[in-house]
């Protein structure tokens, strides 16, 4: 096996002069995405040497068309190589369709399982990676960079067997009919090719740069869309569309370099082509007036060379189809080698919640290093209270729910849960006990319905209209033509950012996990829809260790007990009536916002 696989990495180092990396992804890309179809490619081989063999027979049956009967008038000889035609012709078009038929199943069923596979990928991987990453870009991966590999695998499977089979009949026909003729057209034809191998590299530059440009203005397509509101509002679509005629522009011009390349390559090739014609033409012509070889011989000699023409253009062209599917896959293995740096231990358990009780002890963390964001925090949230955080905008409070739900790991400190460190437990079984509403309202452009079951299976319709209710989300989605049913839009457009609140407060109550993060939850409500919203969470939070991030101070008088945030810092700490006796920060923040409020 070990040394087949040297076989087959010698001969594309030779071959396509590639790196041993580029090699061996290729490889990994054979034995994943197109072995488990083997039996297809095989069957689509054999089909690709049978349309060889007929295409083969098909000029064979030319000799006796022009010697038997064009030049000797045999009517008996008409009729049989009419048939024949007709035969291998039927013959040689079943193969062709069961080749194609088949291999394109494969060449489907790799880009399914590639996007698949890098999608799962991309779901492991943490929070800061999509944050560095554009989803134009990552769109561009799953379309653009897939298919070029598809490409570029099942076109190499096609060239090698097809085109390969079809120029070895074809060449052992040439040297039947002629021996001398084939050694002249042997040593003119090789120099067609040459252009061909000499661009294949540039090709695989321009292509990887159009690649990632490409992933620039699926990007800049998908924040103007999403944005259309505030561009319209603010009356920059002429700017915004500027960006669009950059980005594009850059892509016209790569495209139009690597067209410029690929049309001299093809006049180039017909030009040396010709000259090989011309020569075999000649001394073919010469042949016939010595009374050394007959017109029928020379016909199948000459049509042989013309049907060896195309699969030895594209034997050679796969040079360049190759450089540009490893310019593809090197940007898709770029996202298969990238780790999510925060893992489940090899020792770590299933989260099983006796009381909820939360301790953060001696935390801080930067985005940055550097830039610390929060700065030794210690945080306690006692079992069935109620902990809130309140703070400038940009003190710490999302960070510190963040790191609760592990998007990100703390360089310093520890956050424990019922006495174990969260960085013991596993990620999901954390997570899938902790009910998370952010500010920050994620829907996605399904029912409404749907929207609310998140992540739930089996759930009845009577236990999403309760939910509903309690997040007094029933009555808007009721008077909605499909109710339940009616499509969200993409992120929710269709819905205004109170009722996109609702929906998101119902998913957290559905999911009935014993520990509760708030972050803002009511900041897109309305006062009457916050106190009936108000109410709901009042009566979700019960049972359950609740943490709720405030702007609205009023919204946390009851809480049980307050963490005032500033600068990273925890500088107050106390009940709402304790720290407005201590009069310091929080009370200023209270008072500033009761003033605002009169």
């Amino acid at each position: 096996m070990l040394f087949k696989k040297k076989i087959i990495v010698d001969y594309l180092y030779n071959k396509f002069k590639l790196d041993k990396v580029s090699i061996f992804r290729i490889l990994e890309v054979w034995k994943t995405y197109l072995f488990p179809n083997i039996k297809l490619i095989i069957f689509s081989i054999i089909y690709m040497m049978l349309a060889a063999v007929f295409e083969a027979l098909t000029i064979r049956l030319l000799q006796p068309i022009f010697d038997e009967v064009f030049i000797s008038k045999n009517i008996n000889m008409l009729y049989f190589v009419g048939i024949e035609v007709i035969v291998i012709s039927a013959a040689k078009g079943i193969s062709t369709y069961m080749q194609e038929i088949k291999l394109s199943k494969v060449g489907l069923d790799m880009v399914k399982n590639m996007q698949v596979s890098l999608f799962s990928h991309l779901m492991k991987l943490d929070i800061s990676f999509f944050n560095k990453k554009s989803s134009g870009d990552l769109l561009n991966h799953f379309i653009g960079d897939v298919n070029i590999v598809k490409e570029a695998m099942l076109n190499g499977v096609t060239s090698l067997v097809r085109d390969t089979c079809t120029i070895i009949f074809m060449i052992f026909l040439m040297f039947y009919k002629n021996f001398e003729m084939a050694l002249v057209t042997f040593v003119l034809f090789p120099i067609a090719f040459y252009p061909l191998i000499y661009f294949g590299k540039k090709i695989r530059f321009m292509t990887a740069k159009q690649q990632m440009s490409s992933g620039g203005l699926y990007g800049t397509l998908a924040q103007s869309f999403r944005g259309i509101k505030i561009i319209k509002s603010y009356c920059i679509e002429d700017k915004e569309t500027e960006k669009i005629n950059y980005n594009a522009g850059i892509i016209s011009n790569i495209s139009y370099n690597m067209t410029k390349i690929n049309s001299m390559l093809s006049p180039l090739m017909e030009f040396f082509g010709g000259v090989a014609v011309a020569a075999t033409l000649s001394y073919g012509g010469f042949r016939i007036m010595q009374g050394k070889l007959s017109v029928g011989g020379f016909m199948v000699f000459l049509f042989a060379i013309v049907a060896a023409y195309k699969p030895l253009k594209n034997l050679a062209s796969l040079n360049v189809k190759v450089q540009m599917g490893i310019a593809a896959l090197d940007r898709i293995f770029g996202l298969f080698d990238t780790k999510p740096l925060i893992i489940d231990r090899d020792t770590a358990i299933d989260l099983n919640v006796e009381t909820g009780r939360i301790e953060v002890k001696n935390l801080s963390f930067s985005y940055i290093n550097g830039i610390e964001v929060l700065h030794n925090i210690n945080f306690l949230a006692e079992p069935n209270k109620t902990t809130a955080i309140v703070g400038a905008s940009g003190s710490g409070k999302s960070t510190l729910i963040s790191l609760l739900l592990r998007f990100y790991d703390a360089e310093d400190g520890n956050i424990f849960i019922d006495g174990k460190d969260i960085k013991d437990i596993k990620i999901k079984s954390l997570r899938k006990n902790i009910a998370f509403v952010s500010q920050d309202v994620v829907l996605f452009d399904d029912t409404i319905k749907n929207n609310i079951i998140f992540g739930k299976n089996n759930v009845k319709y009577e236990e999403v209209e309760e939910v509903a209710k309690k997040a007094a989300a029933h009555d808007f989605i009721m008077k909605k033509e499909n109710m339940y049913e009616e499509r969200v839009g993409e992120s929710g457009m269709n819905l205004s950012g109170g009722q996109k609140q609702m929906i998101s407060i119902a998913r957290a109550m559905l999911k009935n996990a014993p520990i509760l993060l708030l972050d803002e939850a009511t900041s897109s409500l309305d006062s009457k829809s916050e106190d009936m919203v108000q109410k709901s969470l009042e009566k979700l939070m019960e049972g359950r260790t609740t943490i709720v991030i405030a702007h609205r101070l009023s919204t946390i008088i009851n809480a049980d007990k307050i963490y005032v945030f500033d600068n990273g810092r925890i500088v107050e700490e106390g009940t709402h009536k304790d720290l407005l006796e201590q009069n310091n920060y929080y009370a200023k923040l209270y008072k500033l916002q009761f003033k605002s409020n009169l």
